[in-house]
């Protein structure tokens, strides 16, 4: 028996092509320059709080319910924070800052003096990101909500339908283009991707491979 113990290998709900292992999980090699892309981005870091949705911890998490923040937190590095219902928010970070990333928010909560629980859901969640001018018009395809600018401007969070499937949907615009983060529960994730893709197939969709440093969250 080797006396070599075995890495885990951290895997996403949405089958990878090509895959290889980095940073504990394994990825996609793609490499598109599609108008219009699909990325897994579930490695990142996922932390739900849950706590009264006024007080201590809106003021201390810096957002409310509706909207998007992104915040420096030392020893993990830039994270996004999403109003993602009233009372609850998710906090992603970089790619294996679970741990720090929860007990920093412990310790923060905490002194707060206010009820408030933070859990790791880094495994329990899958997350996707739609990238492109086209992507409003994709999920108009497999979503009823009002994409227009001025009803769901970029920063905007909200909790809705995809593809009939309970999807927490950010609008989290990258390099002056429309770019929608879209999380579901872990079971669901490989079903919303495919929805995703094939709604919009006949257009031309890539599908990158993740990019696993902390410029993913920003």
């Amino acid at each position: 028996m080797s006396d070599q113990q075995q890495v885990p290998v951290s895997r996403s709900a949405i089958a990878v092509v090509d895959g290889h292992v980095r940073n504990g999980w394994e990825i996609g090699a793609g490499v598109s320059t599609a108008r219009l892309t699909l990325r897994d981005e579930s490695p990142l870091a996922k932390v739900v709080v849950r706590a009264p949705f006024t007080g201590a911890v809106r003021s201390e998490l810096g957002v409310g319910f509706g909207r998007t923040t992104r915040a420096d937190v030392p020893a993990v590095g830039q994270v996004l924070v999403v109003g993602a219902g009233p009372g609850e928010w998710v906090v992603l970070g970089p790619v294996g800052s679970g741990t720090r990333l929860l007990g920093d928010l412990h310790e923060r909560l905490g002194s707060t003096g206010e009820f408030a629980s933070a859990v790791d859901i880094t495994h329990g969640r899958a997350l996707v990101r739609l990238h492109g001018p086209d992507a409003r018009r994709t999920l108009a395809k497999v979503c009823g909500i009002d994409l227009d600018d001025r009803t769901t401007p970029d920063g905007s969070a909200l909790r809705t339908s995809v593809a009939r499937i309970v999807t927490d949907l950010v609008r989290d615009d990258s390099g002056g283009e429309l770019s929608y983060l879209l999380h579901c529960e872990r079971s669901s994730g490989q079903f919303l991707a495919d929805m995703l893709l094939d709604a919009r197939r006949e257009f031309g969709i890539g599908v990158p491979g993740f990019e696993s440093g902390p410029a993913t969250v920003a």
